[in-house]
């Protein structure tokens, strides 16, 4: 049962445990918003103010024990800590099993929160996919880049590209403006989800960007599975794997040079290649193969070496 404290001491403790979150870099934005009867409880951080909606920072503070135990977290920073106010002495099972309830509690909210945006967002792409028209080969966005609209859609001037998962279903769409800005649907999954272009065969290319899968589909005459983004690379090469486990399948980089020397798009995709017994294709010269085959004027060769073993740094 909890302990009876005054005022005073109440708002003491509450600066005490603001401050612990703080020097774990968990910086509250509203602190009124922080409970203290072992009740989990979500908040923007004083750093997110670009998305403040999201609601990354979380504590669970319990203060019916010898101390106060406050675990706490930022979803967007991967913190997850937790700090005992009072004396400095190791934890005690009691004040352990706290720990493990508070982060059993964040974790939990955490994937219903996550599943609750994607559901939504997903019949939100539903319902913009199914109202959308055939796109138009005249669309500013697909005449820059030396494409056609197959397999897109228009909304609102927005072309739409689907991401389905493996089973072939909807859950986001990415809409791009005429001027090449990207955006997908607020909340929506991406994670292993990717959209087709072309026939499945034998041989298959994944790759970061729509522009760049229908490049490398008109030249190169095979299948293709549109990631979205260098990330979701390794993520995309496995459902494809396991969807065709025999199928050759090559990875092809975009050629993200920087001037550190550093070059995330390829660390990507050699990473993703290597993870599934495939091969890595990067372009000659900086760029994605769309940027390669219009240097070259319309000429596009693939050159693929055998990603083997596992990636390291």
């Amino acid at each position: 049962m909890s302990r009876t404290v005054s005022h005073v001491q109440a708002d003491s403790l509450q600066l005490d445990v603001l401050s612990a979150l703080r020097r774990a870099g968990i910086d509250v934005a509203e602190p009124a918003e922080l409970r203290m009867d072992g009740v989990l409880c979500r908040f923007s951080t004083n750093d997110q103010d670009r998305h403040r909606h999201r609601r990354n920072g979380w504590a669970v503070v319990f203060t019916d024990g010898a101390r106060p135990v406050v675990t706490g977290g930022d979803w967007a920073k991967g913190i997850t800590e937790t700090m005992l106010l009072g004396d400095g002495e190791l934890p005690n099972p009691a004040e352990r099993e706290r720990q493990r309830i508070s982060i059993e509690q964040a974790r939990a909210s955490r994937a219903a929160e996550t599943r609750a945006r994607h559901a939504s967002a997903a019949r939100e792409a539903n319902v913009q996919w199914d109202a959308a028209l055939p796109a138009s080969e005249h669309h500013p966005y697909l005449m820059k880049k030396g494409i056609d609209s197959m397999g897109l859609r228009d909304r609102l001037g927005f072309l739409l590209v689907p991401l389905r998962d493996g089973a072939g279903k909807i859950h986001n769409v990415q809409r791009i403006r005429a001027d090449g800005q990207k955006r997908f649907l607020s909340g929506g999954r991406v994670s292993e989800l990717y959209a087709s272009i072309g026939r499945v065969g034998s041989h298959l290319l994944i790759c970061e960007g729509w522009a760049t899968g229908k490049t490398l589909h008109a030249t190169a005459g095979l299948p293709v599975a549109v990631a979205f983004s260098a990330g979701n690379l390794f993520n995309v090469a496995k459902v494809i794997r396991a969807k065709y486990p025999t199928a050759r399948i090559s990875v092809c980089a975009d050629n993200d040079v920087k001037p550190d020397g550093s070059n995330p798009g390829v660390k990507a995709a050699t990473a993703a290649a290597a993870g599934i017994g495939g091969y890595l294709a990067i372009p000659p010269t900086p760029g994605d193969w769309n940027d390669y085959y219009a240097a070259n004027r319309g000429f596009l060769e693939i050159t693929e070496v055998l990603a083997s073993g596992r990636f390291s740094e």
